[in-house]
């Protein structure tokens, strides 16, 4: 036997591998104890920041609901609607990931169904910590580059600003769909600013015991604190 690379040899060479077994698991047992990773590498690189969103609905009985947030505040101002990555509070810097996706659900408690409509979403600002501040929340992070639009004369485009001049996406709250293409590395963010929220309904619904979960997936092997 060849402990450097699991082969039971015999006389026609190498035996199959079923013969093999006592062989590759001591060496898998051998990489697990290992201080750092081996031949298996990192076994997992993706975690979950789980949070409940409640947007405080209150008391009304209503078809829609759209609020937008943090519209008055840009770079290098902070938002105040927000989350950051890494802290228990409002002191310290936060930490930076990539995220590779967000899922959410919504649901109510009160003793109702709610008949969601498609086209309801939440959207989310990518966020960044401000050198020199004293608290953790973050601010909007700019788009990559200038971004002209021309209209024509016939519909107006709106590329700068405190909200399309920064990056944002939006969750939908009725599919599963990944919300960053498979082929990335991700945001890079180290938090996110709630920037609006949008509910349709099928008919008139009480809005006020409205919640929503929110899974935001984030590669760990991307943890810094820089940008």
């Amino acid at each position: 036997m060849n402990d450097d690379n699991c082969e039971i040899r015999n006389g026609d060479g190498v035996s199959p591998v079923y013969q093999q077994r006592e062989a590759i698991n001591k060496k898998a047992i051998q990489n697990l104890e290992r201080p750092t990773p081996g031949k298996l590498g990192k076994l997992n690189n993706l975690q979950v920041f789980n949070f409940e969103l409640n947007p405080d609905i209150a008391a009304a009985v209503g078809d829609n609901y759209f609020v937008e947030y943090n519209t008055t505040n840009t770079f290098p101002a902070n938002v105040t609607q927000a989350l950051m990555f890494g802290v228990d509070g409002i002191n310290g810097k936060a930490l930076y990931y990539n995220v590779v996706d967000i899922k959410a659900t919504l649901y109510t408690t009160l003793a109702i169904s709610n008949n969601l409509l498609e086209d309801s979403y939440v959207e989310w600002y990518t966020l960044q910590n401000i050198n020199g501040s004293t608290t953790s929340l973050g601010t909007k992070i700019p788009q990559p580059a200038p971004l002209y639009g021309n209209g024509g004369g016939a519909v107006t485009f709106t590329t700068t600003g405190n909200e399309q001049g920064n990056q944002y996406f939006k969750v939908n709250l009725t599919n599963d769909n990944v919300n960053t293409p498979s082929n990335s590395k991700g945001l890079r963010c180290s938090g996110l600013g709630l920037k609006a929220i949008n509910l349709q309904f099928a008919s008139a619904e009480n809005l006020d015991g409205i919640l929503m979960n929110f899974q935001v997936f984030v590669d760990t092997t991307s943890v810094s604190t820089s940008y």
